[in-house]
């Protein structure tokens, strides 16, 4: 199948890492209810596409499954999380529906989508990276195909001498007017008013060996075209591709390093991906000993994607950001800002957060 996928100031660096672990500002909001336990150890039997579906937690309309999980780690560490794979072909009404706003929590986007009167929501988990105060969108957002929000076109690493100027290509998956969906390495390009041009691979750069492209891409740069998804979420880095594993190396290529990404280390996590027959998954995870799990790494984000038959995925903003609300607007997960690490009684802590994604019904 085909995968068709300014200059910021000295700060931005710094406020990259608070797009993935910043401490935003926000009342708590709620007390979950204690889980079924439904789903319990998903992540180990989940046999993808092919394999036998899990019918999943109660309460969802047709086509939608969403599940927990919990994964045994190469170190006998467990990393749980929740996870939703949304069939429009069993279910035509289901929705892939982006959203950006100044800055709210999950919570929030779910129940204005729901007040708005353009379907019913079921799952909304965080979207791209962000910074600044106001908050700033720092990943691409197209909603209803128009650019709601442009990715980071350019930053500086400031800990080399003299310090490095990039310009970074990073992964977004789109659904098109067919209904279709396709991962692409994106950029908006200056000299066509900051429209979207994908690539099929993250261009020049390696953070890795320190080596960078020279200028920023343009509409004209070799391999690019005009990208004209109806919907679309950016982030980064492309976790899968081609149905591989390709999470690590673009890491380095996406340039998250610097960012304080911690792409290598285990992490709360949020990623979103498609299959070969256009499911769409999503996933979370907990991490920092939340609920007793140590989150995944990228790659092995990237795997538990593979598991759930993704042919494509790109990751998604993580730590505290990380947050998986379920049907009537209840978070399901424990987001790492939310104080202590047992689930049940504790006072659910969001962060507010410029995009998001929400499956729906219409």
């Amino acid at each position: 199948m085909k995968k068709r996928l300014s200059i910021c100031c000295m700060l931005l660096v710094a406020f990259v890492v608070c797009g993935t672990f910043m401490q935003c500002g926000g009342d708590d909001h709620q007390t979950p209810p204690s889980l079924s336990g439904e789903g319990e150890g998903g992540g180990e039997e989940d046999e993808g596409e092919g394999g036998e579906e899990d019918e999943g937690l109660p309460g969802y309309p047709a086509g939608l499954t969403v599940d927990e999980f919990t994964d045994v780690l190469s170190n006998n560490s467990k990393c749980l999380g929740f996870y939703a794979v949304a069939d429009f072909k069993v279910n035509p009404k289901l929705r892939f529906r982006p959203q950006h706003a100044s800055a709210k929590k999950p919570t929030a986007y779910f129940s204005d989508f729901k007040a708005s009167g353009s379907g019913t929501p079921y799952v909304a988990i965080n979207g791209g990276f962000f910074a600044g105060s106001p908050i700033k969108s720092l990943s691409l957002l197209i909603e209803n195909e128009t650019v709601k929000s442009i990715a980071l076109q350019d930053d500086y690493i400031w800990s080399t001498t003299p310090y490095t100027h990039f310009f970074p290509v990073r992964g977004a998956l789109g659904q098109l007017s067919d209904g279709s969906f396709e991962a692409a390495w994106v950029y908006c390009a200056a000299d066509d008013g900051n429209r979207p041009y994908a690539f099929s691979s993250a261009l020049g750069n390696n953070e890795k060996t320190m080596t960078f492209m020279p200028a920023a891409p343009t509409s004209k740069t070799a391999g690019g075209r005009r990208w004209k998804p109806d919907y679309a979420i950016g982030a980064g880095p492309m976790l899968v591709y081609d149905g591989k594993n390709v999470a690590e190396e673009n890491y380095w290529k996406e340039i998250f390093d610097c960012g304080g990404l911690a792409g290598l280390s285990r992490q709360p996590r949020s990623a979103i991906g498609a299959t070969a027959d256009g499911k769409l998954v999503v996933v979370v995870c907990d991490g920092r000993n939340k609920r007793g799990s140590a989150g995944f790494t990228l790659s092995e984000m990237a795997d538990k994607l593979i598991s759930l038959g993704c042919v494509m995925a790109v990751n998604l903003d993580g730590g505290g950001s990380s947050t998986f609300v379920g049907k009537d607007g209840v978070v399901l997960n424990m987001p790492s800002d939310t104080s202590g690490t047992e689930l049940d009684g504790a006072t659910i802590k969001e962060r507010s957060v410029p995009t998001a994604v929400i499956i729906a019904e219409q």
